[in-house]
């Protein structure tokens, strides 16, 4: 039997294959934990096998996909200097082969198969915790709220809004045919319930924030190149002298209450003060990639009880920053701030330079999501999960598209210099 790789490898005319692929891993990110090691085998197999049938996928244009290999493999590194080095290898391992499979990911889905494919993963993720979920009491606010059938209502919402943004692109900004309409409006109305349900506010935030990203984004490709690029020039030093005014006029405090939450965050900053007193003990290298959230550790077990962690496991400290320190020290905050200026400026340039289109408008998005998440999550430095997929995902992405735009520019250079170079033959016979 002969494989047509091109049905699994081209952009093109892969489209149901990947928004499988891309459905499936959506499904693992949310509950390997509770369907397991076959779950994640699946995952595996989906992106695994178009590396196998084409390796030249990853072989063309090698250098971006190499510096984004670069992130897992320094955190493994860590290994050498861990106190637990047993979990920090196998940590390093699987957050290697997610960037792995996000690369592979990233050279073979276009934008448009991939909302198609988080449609649909969007919708069997929250089907699934309407079918099995429930309330959860928290103890650090003392109120009730949807988390499905996560541990967490941050997750639920966190998946609801990944859910909103890809049902939403397919209508909105890729207007998909009319047979998949109904596909992305059931998705999106699930998506805004479960989002509201679970009363987040990290997630609901973050969703404005993706959404009017996006809307902009829309309004800059509109116009033309020269104007667009004053346009980002002066909506970014507004953003940050409104940002900076808001934060001396008391407007953060103001909009945590409009959610019901106090200037702890809930409890975030006193993990966030813990976070500093343990990294300041090995500031440079940390304790080790995964190394700190091991049971046996007193000030892991410490955590856990005072947040009422009866399972022992799945926590963090709640800010991306916080918890590259502990683990990873100056080191890892070097790196980790790189990928975090790149989901900045790769979307800039991206919305700078021509040809910017609905695809750039949806990376952006998807770049501000994470990259306000950040403040309140860890989501893009942990294996088998949407950020660390997603993250390198986007990032190759917009790197490719740069290269792929200079090597045209270049080409329709040499083209033209072919054109007068023939002219100038021509007029000379003459």
């Amino acid at each position: 039997m002969v494989i047509d790789s091109g049905r699994i490898v081209d952009p093109d005319r892969n489209a149901w294959y990947v928004a499988l692929a891309i459905a499936i891993s959506l499904f693992v990110f949310a509950y390997s934990t509770l369907f397991g090691q076959i779950s994640i085998l699946a995952f595996y197999a989906v992106w695994f096998a178009p590396a196998m049938i084409a390796p030249r996928i990853l072989l063309s244009r090698p250098w971006p996909v190499l510096v984004l290999l670069l992130v897992p493999v320094i955190f493994t590194m860590s290994t050498f200097w861990s106190d637990v080095p047993s979990a920090t290898l196998r940590a390093g391992i699987q957050y290697g082969t997610t960037i792995f499979c996000g690369l592979v990911a990233a050279r073979i889905t276009s934008i448009p198969n991939l909302a198609l494919g988080g449609t649909i993963g969007g919708l069997l993720v929250l089907l699934y915790s309407a079918a099995n979920g429930g309330y959860s009491y928290d103890y650090i606010d003392g109120s009730y709220a949807f988390n499905g059938a996560f541990a967490s209502k941050n997750q639920l919402g966190y998946f609801a809004t990944l859910a909103l943004i890809f049902g939403i692109s397919m209508i909105w900004v890729f207007r998909s045919r009319a047979a998949l309409v109904p596909l992305a409006l059931a998705t999106s109305a699930l998506a805004a319930v479960m989002l509201l349900m679970s009363d987040s506010a990290t997630s609901l935030l973050a969703a404005f924030a993706a959404f009017a990203t996006i809307l902009m984004a829309r309004g800059l490709v509109a116009l033309a190149r020269g104007l667009r690029r004053a346009a980002i020039a002066l909506m970014v030093s507004t953003f940050l002298a409104a940002g900076l005014a808001a934060t001396r006029l008391g407007a953060f405090d103001a909009v945590l209450g409009a959610f019901g939450k106090d200037s702890t965050l809930t409890g975030r900053t006193y993990l966030w003060s813990k976070a500093l007193e343990i990294g300041g003990q090995h500031p440079w290298v940390g304790i080790g990639y995964g190394a700190f959230w091991t049971q046996g550790r007193p000030a892991a077990e410490e955590l856990w009880e005072e947040f009422y962690i009866t399972a022992r496991t799945g926590f963090h400290f709640h800010n991306l920053l916080m918890e590259t320190y502990v683990g990873m020290g100056a080191l890892g905050l070097l790196v980790v701030g790189i990928v975090c200026l790149m989901l900045l400026i790769l979307p800039i340039a991206a919305l700078s330079g021509s040809g910017a289109s609905g695809s750039v408008m949806v990376c952006s998005g998807l770049a501000i999501l994470f990259l306000l998440r950040a403040g309140a999550e860890v989501d893009f430095i942990t294996p088998y999960t949407a950020g660390s997929f997603l993250v390198t995902f986007v990032l190759l992405h917009l790197v490719d598209l740069q290269a792929g735009k200079a090597a045209l520019g270049v080409a329709g250079k040499r083209a033209v210099g072919l054109r007068v170079g023939a002219a100038d033959l021509e007029g000379a016979a003459r």
